[in-house]
Order: structure tokens, then sequence, then C-alpha cells
């Protein structure tokens, strides 16, 4: 069974729409970088700190170019 994947952040600028996402897998913690819906980039990581770090990596990166933060829908209840 796979982890439904958490979207930690999504960013826009001129019509596309850049997103991060995060499962648990079998062997750590997976992210996805999707470009309009479509996965382009997959990193496994040994840990959740290792893989929140390469995440906030990549959306300061995205920001910094001049891509806009989009709220990001949480599940509420899913947890308590």
């Amino acid at each position: 069974m796979q982890d439904r994947p958490t979207t930690l952040w999504t960013v826009q600028r001129d019509g596309k729409e850049v997103t991060c996402a995060a499962r648990l897998a079998p062997y750590g913690i997976e992210l996805d970088i999707a470009h309009d819906g479509t996965v382009v980039l997959t990193r496994v990581f040994e840990t959740d700190a290792e893989a929140l770090a390469w995440a906030e990596e990549k959306h300061a990166a995205r920001t910094s170019q001049g891509w806009n933060d989009v709220e990001v829908e949480r599940p509420s209840g899913r947890y308590s």
C-alpha cells in the first residue's frame, strides 16, 4: 500500500504551475516535482528532515525566480 501524496507547496507563473508532493514509501520519503500535473522529477530521502530541507530549497529557488505561492489545501481531521 502506498501513502497518498501530500502537497508541500505549489507555485504559479505565466499560467504554469509547479507542485511538490511528498509521500511515504517503504524505502523512505519520496518527493515529486510536477509541472502542470506531470511529474518531472522524483527524489527519495531516508529521513523527513532531508526531504523537507530539499523541498524548501526547491521552493526558495522558484520564488526567487518570480514564482508566486498558491495556497495549499490541507485535509481537515485526517490525523485527529
